[in-house]
């Protein structure tokens, strides 16, 4: 199960979203609201709704 590069949450394989960076990495979504938060430049750390990681 792939993990949400931006809450951190692990999701089922057809949802989400995959991104592919210029240089061959991946970035893996949960929803487009996170993808459209790191577009923004939010900080994750500053949301209530993001899994804090331990």
């Amino acid at each position: 199960m792939p993990k949400c590069s931006f809450c951190g949450k692990e999701y089922e394989i057809p949802r989400g979203l995959t991104e592919v960076q210029k240089d061959g990495s991946l970035k893996f979504y949960c929803s487009s609201k996170c993808r459209k938060y790191t577009k923004m430049g939010k900080d994750n750390k500053k949301l209530k709704w993001v899994v804090k990681k331990k």
